[in-house]
């Protein structure tokens, strides 16, 4: 009678060679993979959600390269296919591999705290066991679905294979299959979660509650005392953004100097119903608050939701001794990743009309009393505000300054600056022209001694930044090239596990300290001090600035 260690080692092996060889080694390659350091640390739950994620696509690509291997061998050497799929072969090879993935688990891990130690904080508990757990939990509910789609698909190719034969009866049942997969993804999860999003983001948007601040008593921002434009069609984050403007003896109080009423105007999706209609709600409101006249003008795209960071324009506000007037308009309820799939079009539509509006009125002013014209987007706002533009001399001539923070990889006058610049720079910091111009700083010191009049900041270690789709099948440039001490030199590229692990990555990008991952905190303030030089702004003034501006959101 065999013990039951015997019973449970001819299970395992019973089990191991009913699956694929190919799936089971390259299971463990991608959960090894997996383990390796990103750009950012995870918890270890996310962890464990992307090694079984990872795990379930190394076994489906394994499964499906064996298939084809053995399909090829089959016609060119049968012989081989007989080595391939003997027992020893099938057994010894996935052990191997799955031995390897446990005695490097633990340097794995280890790999992965040089990250923690740069960023100062603590490790997550738990990983040796919690990983593994999360890991299998995910893979069971992959691999539960994968089997009842394989069920669906057989069904329908044994009924096919009356009528059209064996072959093309399998192959229509998987392509059916999917289509019908994808198409009740599209329709019943992804729309209907959009629409169900977008209804209630509109909502309360829209909608005012006892928490909301009441209507701004000062005429020079939107719906204030001679304005035409409604408090509750300006949204949450229009009427913080109204709400939070400083005034003129707050102003005062931190430069000494007399300070104008700063101009703060916005009109929300919910305002009209185009977004021709909005940008003349928003001319209007320029015209009675005589913007025009005010020493510079700010338009800033917001994100997805409106959001108008408070740290791209307050420094302005200060520098100008409230001589300003910032503008904005908001084109999406949606958060920044949720408006990029379904709405991105309308931040660059808003952000084009709008600036070009501007623009026009500007050119009517007499060039010596004409505002200076700046424009500012942070993530999905500066992929918006960029579109505004043909190509990077277009934005350099039609507006006096620019400030782009955390632009995603998709935004296309980045790639641009990206693909011309100058051979031997970097990707991560991009050399364009003579660099005076064009700045890329991945930290403020790169601003040290220059004065540029568009400035992109963008740190090596913000996942939206590099994350982009190309990842799944490209090493790019940035990993290849010298790394920045910001980024792990354990990061390794792998085909598809990188585009997961930097996806992953995106979900923790604002938890730390400003100047890591997709958090710039103040940094936007040290680039318009660079980009538009005060002369009474000296360090000390600069320095208690920042404080007052240093956890503002």
């Amino acid at each position: 009678m065999r013990s039951a260690a015997e019973r449970a080692a001819r299970a395992v092996a019973s089990w191991v060679l009913r699956r694929s060889p190919a799936g089971l080694l390259l299971a463990a390659a991608f959960f090894w993979f997996s383990l390796q350091p990103s750009l950012l640390p995870r918890t270890w739950v996310l962890q464990g959600v992307l090694s079984g994620l990872l795990t379930a696509i190394g076994y489906g690509l394994g499964a499906l390269i064996g298939l084809v291997v053995r399909t090829v061998l089959a016609r060119v050497r049968p012989g081989a296919v007989v080595v391939l799929r003997s027992r020893h072969m099938r057994l010894w090879l996935p052990a191997l591999a799955a031995v390897v993935v446990v005695l490097t688990y633990g340097e794995s891990l280890d790999r992965q705290a040089w990250t923690y130690e740069r960023l100062g904080v603590d490790e997550p508990g738990w990983p040796l066991l919690g990983v593994p757990l999360v890991a299998a939990l995910v893979l069971l509910v992959v691999v539960g679905v994968a089997l009842a789609l394989r069920a669906v698909r057989n069904v329908l190719a044994r009924r096919g294979r009356r009528f059209l034969g064996p072959v093309v009866a399998s192959v229509l049942a998987t392509v059916l299959t999917a289509v019908v997969v994808i198409a009740a993804l599209n329709t019943w999860a992804y729309q209907r979660t959009i629409d169900g999003l977008n209804s209630t983001m509109s909502l309360s948007d829209t909608v005012l509650t006892p928490f909301d601040p009441d209507p701004p008593q000062t005429s020079y921002v939107t719906s204030g005392p001679g304005s035409d434009v409604a408090w509750d069609g300006l949204g949450d984050q229009g009427r913080t953004f109204l709400g939070r403007r400083p005034s003129a003896e707050r102003i005062t109080e931190l430069t000494g100097e007399p300070a104008a009423e700063p101009i703060r105007l916005y009109v929300g999706r919910g305002t009209a119903d185009s977004v021709d209609e909005r940008v003349d709600v928003l001319l209007e409101e320029m015209d009675r608050t005589d913007a025009w006249t005010r020493s510079v003008v700010v338009v800033n795209v917001p994100t997805g939701t409106g959001w108008m960071n408070e740290q791209l324009f307050v420094p302005l506000e200060y520098f100008y001794d409230g001589d300003s007037a910032v503008v904005g308009i908001q084109y999406s309820h949606l958060p920044s990743p949720i408006a990029y799939l379904m709405e991105q079009d309308a931040a660059i539509v808003t952000a084009r009309a709008m600036l070009d509006a501007v623009r026009e009125r500007l050119a009517a002013v007499p060039e010596a009393e004409r505002p200076l014209l700046v424009v500012t987007g942070e993530s999905l706002g500066a992929y918006g505000g960029q579109g505004a533009f043909a190509d990077l001399d277009a934005m350099t001539a039609q507006v006096d300054r620019a400030l782009w923070v955390g632009s995603p990889a998709f935004t296309e006058l980045r790639r641009t600056a990206e693909r011309e610049r100058v051979r031997g720079s970097r990707q991560v910091a991009p050399v364009v022209g003579d660099g005076g111009t064009i700045r890329f700083a991945n930290r403020i010191s790169d601003l040290d001694g220059a004065s540029p009049r568009v400035t992109y900041l963008q740190n090596a270690d913000d996942p939206i930044v590099w994350w982009e789709p190309s990842l799944a099948w490209g090493e790019p440039d940035w990993m290849q090239e010298r790394r920045d001490p910001a980024v792990s030199p354990y990061l390794r590229w792998w085909p598809t596990g990188t585009f997961f692990a930097l996806a992953l990555d995106m979900a923790g990008g604002n938890d730390f300290d400003e100047g890591n991952g997709h958090l710039y905190g103040t940094q936007p303030l040290d680039a318009w001090r660079a980009m538009l030089p005060q002369a009474d702004w000296d360090d000390e003034r600069v320095e208690a600035l920042r404080e007052r501006l240093r956890g503002v959101r």
